[in-house]
């Protein structure tokens, strides 16, 4: 990575920065900023506004999450401020001096974050924080009294940040800014991309200095750090990035090995570098999901977009699943008596490897099902196209993805999209696509289909007792709906009492296993 490179094919020359700070201008672009300020002028008199806000409203944005800084401790300030926005506050963990505010707002959900002042003033706190461009301030008393300020004149800008965000640069603050907090390595290559800056020489030559502090560094942390920077496009870049500046071995170790490895002729790309392709491919598939499944933009959008941990959305997941969508082909590579590359099980050792990268980040449980359900589940749909795949045998398939069927197809269609090489055909994923479309409509379909019996139906009607039983019983009863063999509620009952007395081994037709089964074909990738 060049330090000259920017994250876009241009770094913007020089920004066009307001010139002036005004109340009336923040009640017309955040309204809760507009009242914010003047309770929080009441309640301390030496507050300043600082950090991610201020650079991000200098660039014409107004961020989710607000940061303050107060002298003395910030809680009194902190349950104040809840109270009267109907809001509540906490202390961060690992961070027990600062508390945070959490406002819902018209939808919306704001974090306001008040730390202590550092040090001797705020300059001396200004001095400790990560980047230039971080590291300016608002005196809160002196803009609400004069309800405007001069920019960059009335701003606290001992490090000249204003100067660096209006010319694109990211800059340290001091010759040990990844020394006093290594998290900021990871940081640094988010603010890149996201904020479209280029690296100042001596900020670069520290980040790559001082890569392998990363390693020391608590596993949430970075965890927050990486989801931050996934909630965002062009995370491809971020990632030759990783390797580049040398914390890929320390953040992604399983990952090292694919860089330069050879693929079989489906592929184009080595691993590394098809794998960063793939990324491409699932931001073009979430930024426009109709230009494959015209039928299903809509829910897919809605779907990336939920909330999957905190405040971070399926789709930053998503892309942390195509990152290590191949972790497992180093360990699976094979070459036969015909010089024929292969993976066999590659699918497996990448579930193992993403597992180990959840358990490093210390990922909710929900987080690391996710990410197994989608790594682990990845190669299934291409694998199907070997036999034909009946309607049957298409609702065995929906059964077996399980509830995550649509973001497996978002990744396993990227991860087709990235594979063009010589044996890889227009015909081949014209199937792929036209299966994955079959499968969004089936898994929709069963979706809209009421359940006939529930877990409540069994032990009441039929005296059961709670254990795996009565989910083994719902499960073929449901397989059995879906295959339309059992139609009504009556039927179903029936059924159930059926299985009930043969203990729940009487088999269902031909019927597929139930959603949330695990399937798992084995052999070659076939090119994926």
């Amino acid at each position: 990575m060049d330090g000259n490179a920017g994250s876009r094919e241009e770094i913007v020359r020089e920004r066009r920065l307001p010139s002036s700070l005004s109340l009336r201008a923040l009640s017309r672009e955040d309204p809760l900023l507009e009242k914010l300020l003047p309770c929080l002028s009441r309640l301390h008199p030496e507050i300043y506004l600082v950090g991610g806000y201020l650079r991000d409203y200098f660039l014409g944005a107004v961020s989710d999450d607000i940061d303050f800084i107060v002298q003395g401790d910030p809680e009194p300030v902190s349950a104040r401020v809840a109270e009267e926005f109907h809001g509540k506050y906490f202390r961060l963990r690992g961070d027990e001096l600062t508390c945070r505010v959490v406002i819902d707002e018209d939808g919306r959900r704001r974090t306001v974050d008040l730390a202590p002042l550092r040090g001797f003033g705020v300059e001396t706190d200004l001095s400790m924080r990560d980047f230039t461009v971080n590291a300016m301030a608002v005196d809160i008393g002196r803009l609400v009294a004069e309800g405007s300020i001069l920019l960059p004149r009335d701003l606290i800008d001992k490090h000249y940040g204003w100067r660096d965000l209006s010319l694109g640069i990211l800059r340290e603050c001091h010759n040990e800014t990844f020394l006093a907090d290594p998290v900021r390595l990871v940081r640094a290559l988010r603010f890149h991309h996201a904020l479209g800056m280029k690296f100042e020489e001596r900020t670069l030559n520290h980040l790559k200095k001082y890569a392998f502090l990363i390693g020391k560094v608590a596993g949430e942390r970075v965890a927050t750090e990486l989801l931050e920077t996934l909630r965002h496009e062009e995370t491809s870049r971020v990632f030759a990035d990783v390797a580049s500046t040398g914390l890929l071995q320390h953040v992604f170790p399983e990952m090292v090995k694919a860089v330069g490895l050879e693929q079989n002729t489906y592929h184009h790309l080595d691993v590394w570098s098809h794998t960063l392709l793939t990324l491409d491919e699932l931001d073009a598939l979430l930024r426009d999901p109709a230009k494959a499944f015209p039928d299903h933009a809509a829910m897919l959008a809605e779907r990336m977009a939920q909330r999957l941990q905190d405040l971070y959305q399926r789709a930053a997941f998503l892309r942390l699943a195509a990152l290590y969508h191949d972790a497992g082909k180093a360990d699976t590579f094979s070459r036969d008596e015909t010089g024929r590359i292969h993976f066999y099980d590659h699918q497996e050792k990448s579930l193992q490897a993403v597992l180990r990268l959840a358990d490093r980040l210390k990922l909710s449980r929900r987080a690391r099902e996710y990410l197994a359900a989608t790594v682990g589940k990845h190669m299934d749909i291409g694998l199907s196209l070997k036999e034909e795949v009946s309607a049957r045998r298409l609702r065995r398939m929906v059964a077996g993805l399980g509830e995550e069927l649509p973001d497996v197809v978002l990744l396993s269609t990227a991860d087709r999209f990235a594979t063009r090489g010589p044996l890889t055909t227009e015909e081949s994923l014209a199937r792929y696509v036209s299966l994955c479309r079959r499968l969004l409509e089936e898994y929709r379909r069963e979706e809209e289909l009421p359940l006939l019996v529930r877990g409540k139906d069994l032990l009441e009607k039929l005296g059961m007792s709670e254990g795996p039983m009565v989910g083994e019983i719902l499960r073929k009863v449901r397989a059995a709906q879906l295959e339309d063999t059992v139609k009504s509620r009556e039927e179903a009952m029936e059924m159930a009492r059926k299985l009930q007395a043969s203990g729940g081994e009487r088999s269902v037709g031909e019927g597929g296993t139930a959603r949330g089964s695990r399937m798992r074909p084995g052999g070659d990738d076939e090119g994926v």
